[in-house]
C-alpha cells in the first residue's frame, strides 16, 4: 500500500504509468533503495487489474545453473521444453503467455544474479513485448555486470531519500529512538530505507562494533553500508533456533523456494522449522518460500560455515534427482575435494548444454568436472573436452589454449580424442598447419572407442580439416573412418564429404538426401546443426532454401555467445546475399563478421568473410582492395597447405580479370584451380568456374580447351539451375551462329534466372556480343541493354562499362533509347552535381533535403549508365544534355 512507501511519489508513478501491458522496464539502484518494494508495488496492482504475475529472485549461487531463474518464475508444469537452445525456449515461453487467459507480468529482482540461459531468455521476451499482454518488470544494481542485456529497455533509477522523507521513515518505524541515535542512524543510513529500518534494531551489533574498534578515531562512518546491513541481518539470524537456521540455509541455497524440495531435503518437519522465521518476517510461506528481502539470503549464507554449507547442498542434491542438472550442480557445491560422482555429473550437464547450445555453460561446467575428478587422465580429458567446446563451438580460442597447456602439464593426454580435436582446432587457428592437424586427429581416431559425442565432433572437425587441406590422399583416412562408424550416410557428417567438399562427383542421391535435410531445417532446433546442413548446400545453392533457418541460427548464437555459430552463419547469408544480388546486405553481413573473427582470434573463419570482402570489391571495380586482400590471403595459405583459400583467391583475381577484360590474366588464374578439361575433385570452386574458364579460353584462342572444358562440365548442369544456367552459357560461347543463339537463348529461359542478377546479366552480356558480332544488332542491344542496366543497379561497375562499350559499338548511346529520359527535376540534380555541387548545397539551391537529392541521384545513376558522380559531365554530354556551369 502506498502509504506505507514513503518518499517515493515520482516512483510510484512510473510503476503507474508502467503498468500497461506490452512494456519492459528495469528498476536501478544500490541494495536498500527499496527495488524490491516497488516490485511488490508493482505485483499488487497488477493483481488488481485481474492480471497474473510470476516473479523471482535471482541468486547468485546459481548464477552457474542453467534456467534456475526460469525454474523459479514458473512451477515444474508450465515451464517450457528447455532442452532446446535459448532462442526455441523464448519463442515458446512467449506463445504460452500471449495464449494465457490474463494479462501476465514477469517479475525478476535482482536480474544481475540471473543464469546465463534465463538471462538470454527473458533479455529475448523483454525486447518483443509490442501487442502483446505482457509486462516485464526487473531491478538490478548500478554497473552491474550480469548476463541480462538492459540495452534498449527503459530504465528508472533510484535514488536515496531525502532528507525529509528519511525522517518520516525513522520515526514512522522507530518512533521511541532518542534524539541522538536519530541523528546517528539518518548520518549512517544516508537515505537508505531499508537502513533506517533495520539499523536501529541492533544499535550494538559486535560485528560492526569490532569493525569500528580497528578503526582509527573518527573513522567510524567509513564502514561500507551493505557491511552494516548485513550486520543486522545476521544478528537477527543468530538469534533463532538452530534448527531453523538450517532449514533457512536450504532455502537460501535452493532458490526455487519449491516447498516439496524443502521438506524432503529437512524433512517433514520443515515448516515448523521455519515458523519462526516467517512470524519474524525474514520469510514468506506462501506457495514457496521466499526471502522477505534478497540480502537476507546473503546473509543467512555467510553466517553459516562452508561444512554446513557442503551438508545442506548434498541433501539438495537427493532431493532434486529427478533434475540432473540442479542435482550435479548441488552434488558439485557438496563436494569437498575431488569426487568422481559430482564430475561425471557434471560432465553429463555439460553434453546437455552443448545441445542446448549454451557452450559458455557447457565449459564451465566441464572445467568444474575437471577439477573435482581424482584421476589426473580424467581430469586431463575433461579439461581436452572443455577446450574443444570452448574453442570449436564457442569461439573461445585463447582460453582453449590456456586449458590445453594445463592438460599438457598433467601429462596423460597421448592418444586422447578430446586433445586431438582441441589442439587441432588451436593449430588451424593460430598456424593454419593442415598436415599437423590430420596427423594428431588422424591418430587419436585409430584409437578411438564407440561413437560418441567426441567421435562425431573429431570426424567432423577432421572433414574440416581435410577440406581446407583440399588434397585427395588427407580424404582417404576421413573415408575410412567415416565408413567404419557410421553405415548410412544419412549423418550430415557423412553428407558434407560429398555436396559440400566434393560437390563435382556427388550422386543424385547425395542431393536427394541434402534436399530433404534442407526441406526440414524448421524442425532442427540445434543451431550447430543448422549451419551444418547449410555448409553442405553452401557451394550448391541450397542456401536460399536455408536463409530462414540461418537467421534463426544467427540469433541463437548471439544469445548463446557462440562466435563460431554467428560467423558461419554470417559467412553463408552473405554468400546467399551475393548470389541473390543484395550486395549491401552482404556487406553487412561479412562487416559484423569480421569483427567477431579478429576478437576471437579465428583465423581459419577470416578467411572466407575476407575473400568475400575481396570478390564483393572485385565486381564492383575495386581493383585495389581485391588485390591486397588476395595476396594477403594466398601468402597466409600457401605455405600452409590450406589450398581451398588459394583456390578461392583465384576464382577472385579471374572475376577482377574478366571484368577488365584481361582475358589472358584471367586463365592463368583458373587453370591453378585446375587444368582446363577438368573439374578436379575436391576443389568445390570449380563448379561456379565453369562459365569464367570457358569465356578466358575462347577470348584468349584456346577453342580446343574451351571444348574440352565444357565437355568436362557436361554433368554439372543437374547440380542446381543456376550452375547449369552457366554452363548452358559455355556452351554456347564454344558453338557457332544458330546453335549458339538457341544455347544462349535455353540459358536466360532458365526458370528464376533473375534471382541471380549479376551471373544472369554475364549471359545477358556475352549472348549480346555474340549477337553484334553476327550483326543482330537489334537482338544484341536487347540483351545489352539488360546487362548494362543490371550492372549499374548492382553497381559492378567494370562489368557495366565493358556494357556500355558494346552498346556503344552497336551504334546505340547510352542516355539514348536504352534507358529512360531523365525529368526535368533529375535533368536539373544532375547538372548540378555535374558542377560538383554536394547533396546539401543542391538541396538548398532547389529547397530539397540531401537525403531527396541522393534519392534522385540513385535512380539518375542507372538511367546514365553510371555507378558514381565522376562519369556525370561525361554521361550528360552523351545524353545531349548540357552539363551546366
Amino acid at each position: 500500500m502506498t502509504n506505507e512507501i514513503v518518499g517515493r511519489g515520482d516512483a510510484l508513478r512510473v510503476i503507474d504509468k508502467f503498468g500497461d501491458p506490452g512494456n519492459a522496464l528495469i528498476v536501478v539502484g544500490d541494495p536498500g533503495l527499496g527495488k524490491t518494494t516497488l516490485l511488490s508495488y508493482a505485483s499488487r496492482q497488477w493483481t488488481s487489474r485481474g492480471g497474473r504475475v510470476l516473479s523471482a529472485t535471482a541468486v547468485e549461487f546459481e548464477a552457474d545453473l542453467g534456467f534456475a531463474g526460469l525454474r523459479q518464475l514458473l512451477p515444474p508444469d508450465a515451464l517450457p521444453d528447455l532442452s532446446g537452445d535459448r532462442l526455441s525456449v523464448a519463442e515458446s515461453l512467449l506463445d504460452r503467455l500471449r495464449d494465457a487467459e490474463s494479462p501476465t507480468l514477469i517479475l525478476v529482482d535482482d536480474i544481475q544474479w540471473l543464469d546465463r540461459s534465463s538471462a538470454a531468455v527473458l533479455t529475448l521476451l523483454a525486447r518483443r513485448l509490442t501487442g502483446t499482454r505482457i509486462g516485464f518488470l526487473g531491478s538490478t544494481r548500478p554497473e552491474a555486470e550480469g548476463f541480462f542485456e538492459r540495452a534498449r529497455l527503459n530504465e528508472y533509477t533510484l535514488t536515496p531519500l531525502d532528507e525529509q522523507a528519511s525522517a518520516e521513515m525513522l520515526t514512522t518505524r522507530h518512533p521511541d529512538l532518542s534524539p541522538a541515535a536519530r541523528r546517528r542512524v539518518l548520518a549512517l543510513a544516508a537515505g537508505n530505507p531499508l537502513a533506517l529500518v533495520e539499523l536501529p534494531t541492533v544499535p550494538a551489533n559486535p560485528d560492526v562494533v569490532a569493525l569500528n574498534r580497528r578503526l582509527p578515531a573518527g573513522d567510524a562512518d567509513v564502514v561500507p553500508l551493505n557491511r552494516r546491513l548485513h550486520a543486522a541481518f545476521a544478528d537477527r539470524i543468530a538469534g533463532l533456533p538452530a534448527a531453523t537456521r538450517k532449514a533457512l540455509l536450504l532455502v537460501a541455497l535452493e532458490a526455487t523456494g519449491n516447498l516439496s524440495v524443502l521438506e524432503a531435503a529437512a524433512g517433514e518437519r520443515f515448516l515448523e522449522s521455519v515458523a519462526s522465521a516467517e512470524r519474524a518476517r525474514l520469510i514468506d510461506v506462501d506457495g514457496r518460500v521466499a526471502f522477505a528481502h534478497p540480502l537476507m539470503r546473503s546473509a543467512v549464507v555467510n553466517v553459516s560455515t562452508a561444512a554446513e554449507r557442503r551438508r545442506a547442498h548434498r541433501r539438495l542434491a537427493e532431493a532434486v534427482r529427478d533434475d540432473p542438472d540442479r542435482s550435479a550442480a548441488h552434488l558439485a557445491r557438496g563436494s569437498h575435494g575431488p569426487d568422481e560422482r559430482a564430475a561425471a555429473a557434471l560432465e553429463d550437464a555439460a553434453y546437455r548444454l552443448v545441445r542446448r547450445g549454451d557452450t559458455v555453460g557447457a565449459v564451465t561446467s566441464l572445467t568444474h568436472a575437471a577439477t573435482l575428478s581424482p584421476a589426473r587422465a580424467e581430469r586431463a580429458r575433461r579439461l581436452a573436452t572443455a577446450a574443444y567446446v570452448g574453442a570449436h563451438l564457442g569461439g573461445g580460442l585463447a582460453r582453449a589454449e590456456d586449458t590445453l597447456r594445463e592438460v599438457r602439464r598433467l601429462e596423460t593426454f597421448a592418444g586422447s580424442l578430446d586433445m586431438a580435436m582441441a589442439t587441432s582446432f588451436v593449430i588451424l587457428n593460430a598456424d593454419g598447419d593442415v598436415d599437423t592437424a590430420h596427423r594428431l586427429l588422424a591418430g587419436a581416431l585409430d584409437t578411438a572407442a564407440e561413437p560418441s559425442f567426441q567421435t562425431r565432433e573429431a570426424l567432423l572437425t577432421l572433414l574440416y580439416v581435410c577440406f581446407f587441406g583440399g588434397r585427395g590422399h588427407l580424404w582417404t583416412v576421413f573415408d575410412a573412418h567415416i565408413s567404419r562408424r557410421y553405415a548410412s550416410e544419412e549423418d550430415v557428417v557423412s553428407l558434407m564429404r560429398h555436396t559440400h567438399s566434393d560437390p563435382a562427383y556427388a550422386t543424385a542421391a547425395h542431393f536427394e538426401q541434402l534436399d530433404r535435410l534442407v526441406e526440414n531445417l524448421h524442425t532442427v532446433a540445434d543451431p550447430a546443426e543448422i549451419v551444418r546442413v547449410a555448409l553442405a548446400g553452401s557451394w550448391v545453392d541450397r542456401l536460399p532454401a536455408s536463409r530462414a533457418a540461418l537467421h534463426r541460427a544467427l540469433e541463437q548464437g548471439r544469445a548463446a555467445d557462440d562466435a563460431n555459430v554467428i560467423v558461419q552463419a554470417l559467412a553463408m547469408l552473405s554468400i546467399d546475399a551475393y548470389f541473390m544480388g543484395q550486395w549491401p546486405d552482404t556487406e553487412r553481413y561479412l562487416r559484423e563478421a569480421q569483427e567477431l573473427t579478429k576478437d576471437h582470434g579465428l583465423r581459419l573463419l577470416s578467411w572466407a568473410t575476407d575473400h568475400w570482402v575481396a570478390t564483393l570489391a572485385a565486381v564492383r571495380g575495386d581493383d585495389a582492395t581485391a588485390i591486397r586482400i588476395t595476396e594477403d590471403l594466398v601468402r597466409w595459405a600457401v605455405p600452409r597447405g590450406v589450398a581451398v583459400v588459394s583456390h578461392l583467391c583465384h576464382f577472385t583475381r579471374a572475376l577482377l580479370a574478366l571484368g577488365n577484360q584481361d582475358y589472358e590474366r584471367a586463365y592463368r588464374e583458373l587453370v591453378l584451380i585446375g587444368p582446363a578439361g577438368t573439374i578436379p575433385p575436391f576443389r568445390p570452386v570449380a563448379i561456379w568456374t565453369v562459365l569464367d574458364m570457358v569465356e578466358a579460353a575462347v577470348r584468349t584462342d584456346r577453342h580446343a580447351e574451351a571444348r574440352a572444358h565444357v565437355t568436362a562440365a557436361t554433368g554439372l548442369r543437374t547440380i542446381s539451375p543456376r550452375i547449369g544456367m552457366l554452363v548452358t552459357a559455355a556452351e554456347a560461347l564454344v558453338s557457332d551462329g544458330d546453335a549458339a543463339s538457341r544455347l544462349f537463348d535455353r540459358a536466360l529461359a532458365t526458370p528464376d534466372a533473375d534471382r541471380w542478377p549479376f551471373d544472369q546479366a554475364r549471359v545477358e552480356l556475352l549472348a549480346g556480343q555474340h549477337h553484334r558480332r553476327h550483326r543482330a544488332r537489334r537482338e544484341a542491344r536487347e540483351h545489352l541493354t539488360k546487362a548494362h542496366a543490371a550492372f549499374v543497379r548492382l553497381g559492378a561497375a567494370t562489368w557495366a562499362e565493358r556494357a556500355r562499350r558494346e552498346l556503344r559499338a552497336t551504334g546505340q548511346p547510352i542516355g539514348a533509347a536504352s534507358e529512360p529520359a531523365l525529368t526535368e527535376r533529375e535533368r536539373l540534380i544532375a547538372q548540378l552535381a555535374a558542377r560538383g555541387l554536394t547533396n546539401k548545397e543542391i538541396g538548398e539551391e532547389l529547397f530539397l533535403s540531401a537525403r531527396t537529392v541522393g534519392a534522385h541521384l540513385y535512380r539518375i545513376f542507372p538511367k546514365l549508365g553510371i555507378t558514381s558522380r565522376a562519369g556525370l559531365r561525361d554521361a550528360l554530354t552523351l545524353a545531349r544534355i548540357p552539363p551546366g556551369t
